[in-house]
């Protein structure tokens, strides 16, 4: 009896995948199954995935981290199901499996309350509640699925709680079922595909604000502990201002049906943009006796990062974590513009300077990293979420929208969105839909590391005048310029025509450009700094505290402390500026 219960326990030794899963396996739809009381520290469930086996298949590998399974079958064969490799499930069938097949697991997932990954629990007053975060890699945590953003399936979920409880997922609430026990069925719509990281759940006594209508018509919600949805009255405003200025920009309504926004004590990010149901930390999202202005701004910040997500990484997701920043540095430049919609006309890109000067003070330091790379491992994954994907993908697409125009870089977006509609995408895929002119831009700025630098001369004789660039990076960088009596005018090129020969230039126009700016003392003497955006203002700072070693900038610094825009001269005397909370 001891030798067999050995064979019983002995490993079946299936080498597991290094990382990714294969493409030998697709999956078509994931339904889930389970019952969850948020008192417990663990509950079960049923995984059922409907996939295509495109070749013969002894063993097939899905995606489980802490998952015990305890049963499962592969279409009608039963499997031996072996955790391996910290990240996997392998079944192993007696018969190989091809074609369109199911497969079922029945599992059993913890429900750790110290934790803030997969499905947790957590005590709000006397409550137990469950909540989940999935991001990058930890919806394997709560059930066995194809966790990579490539694998984009719809998914069907049925949450058994007691009656007492509410349940709430990305879909809508269909229907409620009464069960034995005191407990009860929700029964949630179909989703549009998603990848698994943007899939989430929640479960406890919840209570929820008013239902109200934005944009082109979707339901809004903001769900809270126990007593607390009363604090979420200033989101709910928040949300029917902002819906409507993304679908406007986009030019597609709000794509998921309904959309709450959940108010989570205790979480990893200041939030995840979950389609149909956003989680948030509670101080972000809730509101405290005396929050005004501000507050609301923060808000409305924070929402259009993560709605703006509902277009960018959702309804079009990066095919792999290399591509990250189409989802990252699109939320963060689209918000960068809504929030513009709230400033005046003069006061554009100010916020997004700034920003962007945080950031290439680290892309400028042994902390840099490229904005694009690939991840190999669960520890390469601590980092897919850096800031240079954030901060320096979303100023990349400031120098674009800059560069190309407003009106050039809308349409290409529109038609990028369009094209890969609940799908994936990849840089590549942007590139082709901007234009094949925009593609060695990007690739030299996502894929290097560093701040160029530029240093201008403009050349003006009897028949012509132009900016010459120099500069010694390996960058391909689109510098525009405009001088008194000259629109912006960019290109790549090393040599900029101007239509006559100015007395004043200003070289990176709009202030959208990724590069410092080589002032030489005869062109900042001649420079009319009234006569420049606040944004360029902003921007001149910062390119003269960085030479200041090198030329004497004082007199310029001087002038720009008693600026009227805050923003400038503080910049004067602090550099870098802190993050605006």
């Amino acid at each position: 009896m001891r030798f067999a219960a050995l064979l019983i326990c002995a490993p079946l030794f299936a080498q597991p995948p290094a990382f990714l899963l294969s493409d030998e396996v697709v999956p078509k739809r994931h339904t889930i199954d389970m019952t969850i009381d948020p008192s417990k520290d663990a509950y079960e469930g049923v995984s059922k995935i409907e996939v295509d086996i495109k070749k013969p298949a002894s063993v097939v590998w899905i995606n489980a981290k802490d998952i015990t399974p305890l049963e499962a079958t592969v279409g009608r064969q039963k499997a031996k199901a072996e955790v391996a490799g910290g990240e996997f499930i392998g079944l192993h069938l007696d018969s190989p499996a091809s074609g369109s097949t199911t497969i079922t697991i029945r599992f059993r997932a913890k429900l750790d309350e110290k934790a803030i990954v997969g499905a947790y629990r957590k005590k709000v007053g006397d409550d137990w509640y469950v909540f989940t975060s999935f991001t990058p890699i930890d919806a394997r945590r709560a059930f066995p699925c194809f966790d990579e953003p490539r694998f984009k399936t719809p998914w069907e979920m049925t949450i058994h709680v007691k009656r007492t409880d509410r349940a709430f997922a990305n879909g809508k609430e269909m229907k409620e079922i009464d069960e034995p026990n005191h407990m009860k069925a929700v029964h949630f719509a179909r989703t549009e595909p998603l990848g698994a990281e943007v899939v989430a759940f929640a479960v406890g006594p919840f209570d929820t604000t008013e239902t109200v209508k934005a944009g082109h018509g979707t339901p809004i919600r903001v769900i809270a502990p126990r007593g607390h949805a009363p604090e979420g009255k200033m989101a709910l405003d928040a949300t029917v201002d902002v819906l409507p200025r993304l679908e406007a920009y986009t030019g597609i309504p709000y794509p998921f049906g309904k959309l709450d926004h959940l108010a989570d004590p205790e979480f990893p990010f200041g939030a995840t943009e979950n389609p149909g149901l956003i989680v948030y930390r509670m101080q972000s999202l809730l509101t405290s006796p005396g929050d005004g202005a501000e507050k609301l701004r923060r808000i409305r910040g924070v929402e259009s990062h993560e709605m703006a997500h509902q277009w960018f990484g959702d309804m079009v997701t990066q095919a792999t974590w290399d591509d990250v920043w189409l989802s990252e540095g699109f939320a963060t430049w689209l918000s960068a513009k809504i929030m513009d919609e709230y400033e005046t006309p003069a006061r554009k890109h100010l916020s997004a300077v700034a920003a962007r000067e945080r950031i290439i003070a680290t892309d400028q330091s042994s902390r840099t990293r490229p904005v694009r790379r690939t991840m190999h491992s669960r520890d390469d994954t601590k980092d897919v979420y850096s800031q240079m994907v954030y901060q320096k993908g979303g100023a990349i697409l400031l120098m674009l929208d800059g560069w190309l125009g407003e009106d050039r870089m809308q349409k290409a977006l529109r038609s990028y969105l369009k094209a890969h509609q609940f799908g994936n995408a990849s840089t590549a895929d942007l590139e082709s839909a901007i234009g094949k002119d925009a593609a060695p831009v990007m690739d030299s700025f996502l894929n290097q590391t560093g701040v160029p630098s530029i240093s201008a001369e403009v050349r003006c004789n009897q028949t012509s005048a132009t900016v010459a660039i120099r500069t010694e990076s390996h960058n391909v960088i689109p510098v525009c310029v405009r001088a008194n009596g000259i629109d912006q005018t960019c290109s790549t090129a090393r040599e900029i025509a101007l239509k006559s020969c100015p007395a004043w230039t200003y070289f990176n126009s709009g202030a959208t450009g990724y590069y410092r700016t080589e002032w030489t003392a005869d062109q900042l003497k001649s420079l009319d700094i009234s006569a420049l955006t606040p944004a360029e203002r902003l921007m001149l700072v910062f390119d003269l505290r960085a030479m200041k070693d090198r030329l004497d900038v004082a007199p310029y610094l001087s002038k720009l402390a008693a600026d009227p825009e805050p923003e400038i001269a503080k910049a004067v005397t602090e550099g870098v500026p802190t993050r605006r909370q």
